[in-house]
């Protein structure tokens, strides 16, 4: 068996996956040890022969083929090819430190670690470092998922859901049968993050810068995809299948209580992303198909503040929860606007 299986997912990206592959390679570990799985998401642009010729130099990168389903499909196709131990999803149009996977595996290793949350850099479109996030204040600690999930994430804006930057052991994610959910085209990571540390007995937070994540025009978090009939849908979908998961037997009352909050946070993503243009007759078609879904109603137990207001609201009126978020958002972008003009 392999140390490590690498996951990136290929689309649009011949511009970047070079720079990505080359500091995936260019590291402290035999090149026995660890795989590059590259899937070929049906990309239509030169991103395929850009990873041949990267093969034609590395024995270690695999080239997996499937057609356009989509980010989370192909990250399926990848966790079912791995060989690893542990998994790495890597961002093609991201890349990573010079010399940090000896580090990070060991780490996992010592702590028998089914998740381990790492450091990263988050850079603006100049390339210069925006953002570090290290949390240092929780390292040589094994924690719970439910732990870590609220530790990680800190109020939901320091640290948001992720699977980048992240390490899992690969028994534990086949184990549990855990993939991604597909049709989820925006946020993806929150339902998947949620329902597997929902489940982890052993996860870490390891202080290693390790990634270096940068904002590109045009990516899915940086679309305008947000406020789109898709995005709505997946959130739905994303809602729907975590009530459903938290409606499994083998689970405890802590685990499903914890489920609570990522249950209202794509709950209010539905209607955040629908509710706009507003109109009443929209909101109404949404609140009727979360209520087919179980969720007339959201349970607050074990929700931070944010998340708990975000329930309430819902629980009283969908145009009062659209009315907070509004509100919030424009906050934000003040806020946004204040501090640029005093840099």
């Amino acid at each position: 068996m392999k140390r490590l299986s690498i996951i990136v997912p290929v689309y649009n990206v011949e511009l970047y996956v070079e720079r990505c592959l080359r500091s995936l390679e260019n590291q402290d570990i035999p090149k026995d040890d660890y795989e590059i799985i590259c899937v070929n998401d049906g990309s239509p642009d030169d991103s395929r022969r850009v990873v041949i010729h990267m093969q034609n130099e590395f024995d270690n990168i695999v080239l997996v083929d499937q057609e356009n389903h989509g980010v989370s499909c192909a990250r399926n196709k990848g966790i079912d090819n791995a060989n690893g131990k542990y998994l790495l999803f890597i961002d093609p149009d991201d890349y990573v430190y010079t010399n940090c996977f000896a580090n990070i595996l060991k780490k996992a290793d010592e702590q028998e670690a089914q998740v381990s949350f790492l450091g990263y850099t988050i850079l603006n479109k100049e390339g210069i470092i925006y953002k570090v996030v290290i949390n240092d204040l929780y390292k040589n600690k094994v924690y719970s998922g439910l732990e870590v999930y609220f530790l990680a994430r800190g109020d939901g804006r320091n640290d948001p859901d992720r699977m980048v930057a992240v390490l899992f052991e690969t028994d534990f994610l086949n184990r549990n049968n855990l993939r991604y959910l597909p049709n989820v085209p925006y946020l993806e990571d929150g339902e998947f993050i949620a329902r597997i540390l929902c489940l982890a007995e052993r996860c870490i937070i390891d202080v290693h810068t390790f990634y270096q994540r940068t904002t590109r025009q045009g990516s899915a978090t940086n679309s305008n995809l947000f406020h789109s009939e898709k995005a709505t849908n997946g959130f739905l979908l994303a809602a729907d299948n975590l009530k459903r998961f938290q409606q499994k037997p083998n689970l405890n009352e802590k685990q499903k209580d914890f489920l609570n909050q990522p249950i209202i946070q794509f709950v209010a993503l539905v209607i955040a992303s629908g509710g706009k243009p507003f109109s009443i007759k929209r909101l109404g078609d949404l609140k009727r198909k979360l209520i087919k879904s179980g969720l007339r109603k959201v349970k607050l137990d074990s929700a931070n503040e944010l998340y708990a207001t975000l329930g309430y609201l819902y629980n009283k009126s969908i145009c009062l929860l659209l009315f907070y978020q509004f509100l919030i958002d424009g906050l934000h972008s003040l806020r946004l606007r204040i501090n640029r003009i005093k840099s």
